[in-house]
Formats: C-alpha cells, sequence, structure tokens
C-alpha cells in the first residue's frame, strides 16, 4: 500500500514538472530556445538488456526488447539524423569539446547471448555502435555470450565494459569487497579478451557512493555509468566523468514513441539540471 501511495505520489509530481515544463516552451520563447540549444549539446546514453526472444532471467518482460522494436528504435534514430556511438566514443568527444550535435550512445548491461546474435546484426545494419557491459561470472553460461563472442563484438567495432564479476551493488557490499568487484574484474576479463583494456564501468542497478567512485577511479577506470536519469555534456563530464547519465529502455507498450518519450525525459531532466532542479534526488527520496 505504501509503494502504491508513494508511487502515486512520485507521478503527481512529474505530472506537475513536465505541466510546468509544457507552459514554459508555450509562453516562453526565450526559455524554449535555450532547451533547444541545450539538446544539441547533450547526449542521451540508451540502457538496453535483452534482445530477442525470452530469455530465462528474473527480470520484468518489459527489459526484454523484441529485436524488431529495437530495429524500429535504430531505424527511427536513423530517420531523425543520430549518430549513434558507443560510450568510449561518446567520451573521445567529451574529452575533446567536439560537437555533440545528434549524437546519442547505446549500451547493453549484463552481457546476454542474443545481445550477440540478434543486436549486433543490427547494429552493424544501422552503421550503428555500442557498448556492452559483461559480468564476469556469467560469461559462457546458458543465455550469456561466451569469449568467442565476445571478441566477435570487439572485430565488429563495439566496445565491452565491466559489470562487476559478481553484479554486486556496489554501494551496499562491504567495501573491502569493492577492489574484487571492480579492480579484479577489469584484470580478469582484460584477460579473457586477449588484452583488451576496459575503460568503463556500469554500475550493477545504477548504485554507487564515494567509495565506489574512488575504487574505479583507482583500478584504473575512464568513466562509469550510473543509474541517474538524465544527459551528458562536456560540464558533466569533465565534472563527474565516473557518474555519467543513462536512461533505461523498455518495451512499454508504446513502439517507437516510448523510446521519443524516455529521450525526452532524459532531455527534460538533463535541462533542470542545468536549472538546479535535479529529479533524481526527489525519485531517490521516494523510493
Amino acid at each position: 500500500m505504501l509503494k502504491k501511495v508513494v508511487k502515486i505520489l512520485f507521478n503527481t509530481i512529474l505530472l506537475v514538472v513536465f505541466s510546468g515544463a509544457a507552459f514554459w516552451f508555450v509562453q516562453g520563447e526565450a526559455l524554449k530556445k535555450e532547451y533547444n540549444d541545450f539538446r544539441k549539446c547533450s547526449v542521451p546514453v540508451l540502457l538496453y538488456h535483452a534482445v530477442g526472444e525470452p530469455v530465462e532471467i528474473e527480470w520484468p518482460p518489459s527489459l526484454i526488447m523484441p529485436a524488431s522494436l529495437f530495429e524500429t528504435h535504430l531505424r527511427y534514430l536513423n530517420q531523425e539524423g543520430y549518430k549513434v556511438v558507443s560510450v568510449e566514443d561518446l567520451v573521445k568527444l567529451l574529452q575533446t569539446g567536439a560537437s555533440l550535435e545528434n549524437v546519442v550512445a547505446i549500451i547493453f548491461d549484463d552481457g546476454y547471448k542474443n545481445n550477440h546474435s540478434d543486436a549486433l546484426p543490427l547494429l552493424k545494419k544501422y552503421n550503428a555502435k555500442a557498448s556492452f557491459y559483461i559480468v564476469n561470472r556469467d560469461i559462457g553460461k546458458t543465455v550469456y555470450m561466451d569469449k568467442a563472442m565476445l571478441l566477435d563484438l570487439l572485430d565488429s567495432g563495439m566496445e565491452l565494459g565491466s559489470h562487476t564479476i559478481n553484479h554486486a551493488p556496489l554501494a551496499l557490499i562491504d567495501p573491502k569487497y569493492l577492489p574484487w568487484e571492480t579492480g579484479s574484474a577489469k584484470k580478469f576479463l582484460e584477460k579473457i579478451l586477449d588484452g583488451y583494456q576496459l575503460k568503463g564501468i556500469a554500475y550493477p542497478n545504477g548504485g554507487y557512493n564515494d567509495k565506489v567512485l574512488g575504487a574505479v577511479k583507482h583500478y584504473g577506470f575512464t568513466y562509469g555509468l550510473t543509474g541517474k536519469v538524465g544527459v551528458n555534456t562536456h560540464q558533466t563530464f569533465a565534472e563527474a566523468p565516473y557518474e555519467m547519465y543513462r536512461i533505461s529502455i523498455v518495451d512499454d507498450g508504446n513502439g517507437v514513441h516510448g523510446l521519443r518519450n524516455r529521450m525526452e525525459r532524459a532531455y527534460l531532466w538533463g535541462f533542470l539540471q542545468t536549472k538546479g532542479i535535479d529529479l533524481n534526488i526527489i525519485r531517490d527520496w521516494l523510493i
């Protein structure tokens, strides 16, 4: 009952915020222009999980994206003029101050086998790049990619990153295990991948704290992906490279409109952050 009340309250707050934003866009041409300019210099990172036929995982069905819907998403991004990049390529743009207009990044968490069988051919078809974050313990298991598949992703120009050894919620575990879940995860995966150098880590469930940030920096990661909703800009990356924003993309029954709505949410939340309003704080407090 309490969860239901909290959810209603959170949705009410979102409605108020979105309604207020809509009013600003209609009434304030200056603010509307500012928002449109902000979109041109910010990049959403789109998070997917499984793509293809249902797999035996303990996740909500909405996280299993039909391949046909994933292709619809790629086609939409292509038609809208977006350049789809890996996070590694995005980081290079952020570090060099290059243009971010019409750039979007795609990532996959967990390393499901259908990322290779279903998602990879579609990424190639649309000349898109992506980053895949791997859980060490699951490599080669029934529904997960094996070494040969991971190496094929690299040969296809994709990026691989760490998702820890055990998919551990890093902010909740005993800090003494952080070297194992970050540094050892990086070292072991690089060995499996014949010396490929990992640059990024995606925090399981998006959670992190100061000790986690210290560990990933200490063990040589270049960036980290959180569960915070928003977009990435030159400024946000310069200030917090280990706290990059991403937004989860799911099959919510709305087809390509679901993707558009979630991308718009990322842009809007990022824009509000420039005004001192961080809805992630409200969301985390309520949930």
